[in-house]
């Protein structure tokens, strides 16, 4: 299948973006995923470098490893297990600032681990994973574009308030 590669700019802080989609622990919160939890931890982050994590999404089951960590900037992973006849070749999210919010670029390479109709197999799952990927990350620029907006608004009153 070839890879699949989404961009999206959200209108917040890039530590903010950051943390919210390399949480494991709020992707449950998100269209499509229906649990998510911590097998082992990371080196020095919970989810950080060394984190293996149990996704469960669109019906199937992936077992994922954090192979690099770059707070704001960075994290990739490798699906180890997954309960689709699939060979994941890895995955990454960038995060880079852009003016007074972030673009993250979410790119990730599958091929059908399929003797026979691999073809057939990369053509209905390509979009559904893409339709998967778009929805998560749709609701995350949402979710943070909501809170960055409410932040503002809060500074913004506090600002105004006159001095007791």
């Amino acid at each position: 299948m070839e890879p699949i590669r989404l961009n999206v700019y959200i209108h917040a802080p890039i530590e903010d973006v950051f943390d919210a989609l390399t949480d494991h622990e709020g992707y449950a919160s998100y269209p499509g995923v229906g649990s998510a939890k911590l097998l082992t931890p990371g080196d020095t982050e919970r989810n950080g470098l060394g984190a293996r994590r149990e996704i469960r999404a669109l019906g199937a089951r992936f077992v994922e490893d954090i192979t690099r960590f770059e707070r704001p900037t960075r994290m990739d992973y490798l699906i180890r297990e997954c309960s689709l006849p699939i060979r994941h070749l890895g995955g990454s999210m960038t995060f880079t600032r852009r003016g007074e919010g972030t673009e993250v670029d979410w790119k990730s390479s599958v091929e059908p681990a399929l003797p026979v109709g691999g073809r057939v197999f990369s053509a209905l799952m390509r979009p559904l994973t893409i339709e998967g990927f778009t929805r998560f990350l749709l609701a995350a620029k949402e979710r943070l574009e909501h809170r960055a907006a409410k932040k503002a608004t809060l500074g913004i009153r506090t600002a105004d308030r006159p001095s007791a």
